[in-house]
């Protein structure tokens, strides 16, 4: 089901040149596994093991942090997540990411497990004559997981002309020889849930230059980053792994029971963006979006929702200041659906920087984040105030209600 309506769309190529952009969207890998004889599966293997791996990808490990769960390594081109059963490799730039492949396969191999199912997805880039193979063209990314796995299902969600998301979902066989393993069911843990920004409010784009803060270097830097930009505020409960790029940019991984928090940022003007991604359902309530789009004051945003199971549900989304342009589910194969999701900002501009010029302050966005716990604490999940968006007749939810609002309610 798909329902486009003409979109905003951001002409990078007006405002910077080829030799100076930077490709912000990022290509993203998650693959699950078949459960393995040892519990600590995949996190057994250490930093040397994952940096090796990443040299086909065309990135180094910065900085990793880990509890019981899951590993969250921060990279020179965005993130690695490496759980027991699953693997989640995300990087910006024209990075080589399906390269990864044989070596992460051969991991498995080691470890005696096989591929569950593998996902793949990008938003459009920006620039894409500057990719390399094999993310030279949509078509060449899908030819090359065929040729690893021998299939693939392809799906462009969103307007092919605009903002729109590619997908790719693969599966391989297991052995003949495999012994019998139960597949691991589906958790809400599994679900990915990402907000791609473009177009960021100039003072945002101010709070990820590290000039701007005198005298600061390294993790105080980026630290004052996390605080200023409000991004802490938005994150309360979580352990954030943040740094700070020279001379601009920001990374951050953050850590929370089986959870797993991500926003990277590319501040130049004209082409910014930054992203903010993970698998903790609660950040689906559309009182935590509104909070997410108060800190970053995009232009444009796409939201979308992966999941193994077969329905893939989000709220209905209304953010004061933005409209719905499109909305698309699909069902992609191997046990995998998708959302997908875009919004532009409304054309009264002036009223709109001053709304959100009054909602991404700190204070407020922290107590938009408590509402939203409260909401939570109090029995309506997500699943309760939910809305397949799968039927444009169904009547909208509760409008996300302005973060300065909140503030007062609370």
């Amino acid at each position: 089901m798909s329902i486009v309506a003409p979109t905003l769309e951001l002409n990078a190529t007006d405002t910077a040149s080829d030799e100076c952009v930077f490709e912000g969207p990022e290509k993203k890998l998650e693959v699950f596994f078949s459960r393995p004889a040892d519990a600590a599966g995949f996190r057994r293997f250490g930093e040397a093991t994952w940096s090796d791996l990443l040299v086909e990808v065309k990135a180094s490990i910065l900085h990793c942090k880990s509890n019981p769960h899951f590993d969250a390594y921060l990279l020179s081109e965005s993130s690695l997540f490496v759980y027991p059963t699953r693997v989640i490799l995300k990087t910006c730039g024209t990075t080589c990411l399906l390269l990864v492949l044989p070596k992460l396969l051969a991991l498995a191999k080691n470890l005696g497990v096989f591929v569950e199912h593998a996902h793949y997805g990008h938003l459009r880039y920006k620039f894409p004559e500057q990719q390399l193979f094999p993310h030279s063209s949509f078509d060449e990314e899908r030819a090359y997981l065929v040729q690893t796995f021998g299939g693939a299902v392809s799906r462009v969600l969103g307007p092919p002309d605009g903002r729109c998301w590619y997908a790719l979902v693969t599966r391989s066989a297991p052995p003949v020889d495999a012994p019998p393993t139960p597949l691991l069911p589906p958790s809400d843990a599994d679900d990915l849930f990402e907000v791609a920004m473009e177009g960021l409010a100039p003072e945002v784009c101010a709070c990820f230059v590290g000039p701007s803060y005198a005298g600061l270097s390294g993790r105080a830097l980026s630290r004052a980053m996390t605080e200023r930009s409000g991004i802490g505020a938005v994150l309360p409960g979580v352990e954030i792994d943040d740094w700070a790029f020279e001379p601009c940019g920001y990374s951050m991984n953050g850590l929370r029971g089986q959870f797993y928090y991500t926003i990277h940022i590319t501040p130049e003007e004209g082409f910014s963006y930054a992203s903010f991604e993970t698998n903790d359902p609660a950040y689906r309530n559309p009182k935590r979006v509104a909070a997410v789009l108060a800190v970053f004051r995009p232009e444009v945003c796409t939201i979308t929702l992966t999941t193994r199971k077969m329905s893939c549900e989000l709220p209905s989304y209304d953010f004061d200041g933005f409209e719905r342009s499109c909305m698309e589910v699909a069902q992609l194969g191997a046990g995998v659906a998708m959302t997908a999701l875009n919004f532009h900002a409304q054309p009264d501009a002036s009223s709109r920087k001053r709304k959100l010029e009054q909602e991404a302050s700190p204070a407020a966005l922290a107590a938009a984040v408590e509402l939203g716990e409260e909401i939570i604490s109090s029995g309506s999940s997500d699943s309760d105030a939910s809305s397949e968006v799968a039927s444009e007749s169904e009547a909208p939810g509760e409008p996300a209600v302005a973060v300065a609002s909140m503030l007062a309610v609370a």
